[in-house]
């Protein structure tokens, strides 16, 4: 499982791939294709969690995901890293796992971690459950995505794919964006609105893998984290950053400024089940309440072609510049100890 770096897509379910070496301990290999400049999104390790979450209660029957919360504490790096499950709690409908995260100066064999060399780079809770046992009361609330900030009527999937939709339109990264060092924007093909955002406070956007792969349970983690750029909505062109210069106004930040938008915090909602064999399609709303002090709040609704809710996720996320992204990184025993203070 050593580093790799490949210019190729990696399907989601490759790049996602766990292999249990011990009762309680799971090896998945990062992958570049993934990353954010030189760290994996975080969403996509989260995804990689679950995929060993799922595994590891797969005989008790509670494979599926009902809620889970993870904390990012320090950068990941490309290639091997390995899982740790601790059984806080097995219940016969709901169970509780903790989940950590290593990697660097990884074992061969058990023990697998080196104590102090070894970061603790995820730590996370989940609960477990088998959602297509679920029963229960089902109360109507009457929520749409049109109570606010209206999205465009639901798409002809048929001609959404082939760019022809009356309503969405395919998403082409401009030449020289500052999201162009973000390699894990390929592994999404995304379709916005025509005519553009109504607002810069709430995205809206339909997603499918690159890879032709549907949407499994473990990659809502990687969708909900696939698009933290509500900073980006936010961004002035040259033409708007000399208007507000020459009225005095303040520029919020320069027009080629590039930015890395690290996640902190990452709580996922499942709210149904996914159909045998996953989804193509999904309806992505990105929100951020407030974006203040180099910090912001992501809220995500993902929903399917029907518009019915299929996951929440909430984030608290930072605004660093790229360089610190792409920093040496401190290797020993204080490495954890560091935190994101270093990021």
């Amino acid at each position: 499982m050593a580093k790799a770096t490949t210019d190729s897509l990696i399907p989601f379910s490759k790049a996602t791939e766990v292999e249990r070496v011990a009762s309680h301990t799971y090896r998945v290999n990062l992958s570049d294709t993934f990353c954010i400049g030189t760290v994996p999104n975080g969403g996509y390790v989260a995804s990689c969690i679950l995929e060993a979450a799922g595994l590891h209660l797969a005989e008790k029957g509670q494979r599926d995901v009902l809620n889970a919360h993870f904390q990012f504490l320090n950068r990941t790096e490309i290639g091997p890293a390995v899982i740790i499950i601790e059984d806080v709690k097995l219940g016969r409908q709901l169970s509780t796992l903790h989940v950590t995260l290593y990697q660097h100066a990884l074992l061969p064999t058990a023990p697998w971690i080196t104590q102090g060399p070894t970061r603790k780079e995820i730590a996370g809770y989940l609960t477990m459950t088998d959602l297509k046992k679920e029963r229960g009361i089902s109360l109507s609330t009457g929520f749409t995505l049109q109570n606010s900030a209206p999205a465009p009527p639901r798409p002809d999937f048929a001609a959404l794919k082939e760019d022809r939709d009356a309503n969405w339109t395919r998403y082409k990264f401009p030449g020289g964006s500052p999201l162009s060092y973000a390699r894990c924007l390929q592994n999404c093909i995304y379709y916005d609105p025509r005519g553009g955002r109504t607002t810069n406070s709430v995205l809206n956007k339909w997603v499918r893998l690159a890879s032709g792969e549907n949407f499994t349970a473990a990659s809502l983690g990687y969708v909900s984290d696939c698009w933290p750029y509500v900073v980006e909505a936010q961004r002035p062109t040259k033409k708007e950053a000399a208007e507000l210069q020459s009225r005095g106004e303040i520029i919020p930040f320069a027009p080629g400024a590039t930015f890395w938008y690290p996640t902190v915090v990452l709580n996922l909602e499942i709210k149904k089940a996914l159909p045998e064999g996953g989804l193509e399609w999904l309806q992505m709303r990105v929100q951020s309440k407030q974006i203040k002090d180099g910090r912001f709040d992501l809220e995500v609704l993902l929903l399917d072609e029907h518009g019915d809710l299929v996951a929440l996720s909430n984030h608290v996320n930072l605004i660093l510049g790229s360089e610190r992204n792409t920093a040496d990184r401190t290797r020993g025993g204080d490495a954890a100890k560091k935190s994101l203070s270093r990021i």
